[in-house]
């Protein structure tokens, strides 16, 4: 029995994934940049998890890919290190938040996500390019001379610890409401 392009058994001559099979694609000029290899075991298990999700369906839904923490643990990404992890894929440029979802506890949708090097919404009316934004991400940590692996793990450092700060300050925008149920808020006085 031979590969549907002629090779040894089992083999696809290194053109594309073996028939039937779901597969997402990466360059190597991506895995070589100093910010993927500077990503934390939590961030790669993310990446994994979404590109496994983008595979499942047929990469038709990047830009609408969740990822719950009862997903990320089965992966082995702990509670305490998912917002870590994804903070370090948005400050990189590998993944984007697309939809920001509800605490899933109480029932809500889950955040939706869009690896950036993909096109998303591919065959719909939203569909979009590929952002590359790791591409530019990249570019500017060269031009600012941080090109070794040390210099761009505390880059990221600093640039998760930031993401972290605005999005607390981003969350207490608006002090003067409170939740009173799932659907309404009110004016506290």
């Amino acid at each position: 029995m031979g590969s549907r392009r002629g090779g040894k058994p089992g083999r696809t001559g290194g053109l594309g994934p073996p028939e039937g099979q779901s597969w997402v694609w990466m360059t190597s000029a991506m895995m070589g940049t100093m910010t993927f290899r500077a990503l934390s075991i939590h961030s790669r298990r993310i990446l994994d998890f979404l590109m496994f999700e983008n595979a499942s369906h047929a990469g038709m839904e990047n830009g609408n890919l969740g990822a719950t923490y009862r997903q990320l643990a089965a992966w082995g990404v702990t509670a305490a290190d998912v917002r870590k992890g994804f903070e370090e894929l948005f400050v990189t440029g590998f993944v984007e938040l697309t939809k920001q979802g509800a605490r899933q506890a109480g029932g809500g949708e889950p955040s939706r996500y869009a690896l950036t090097w993909l096109p998303t919404l591919h065959g719909t009316v939203d569909a979009m390019p590929p952002a590359h934004t790791w591409l530019r991400v990249n570019k500017r940590l060269y031009d600012e001379g941080r090109r070794d692996l040390s210099a761009v793990k505390s880059w990221l450092k600093g640039q998760t610890a930031l993401h972290r700060r605005r999005l607390a300050k981003k969350q207490n925008l608006t002090p003067h409401l409170r939740v009173v149920s799932p659907i309404k808020c009110e004016a506290s006085r």
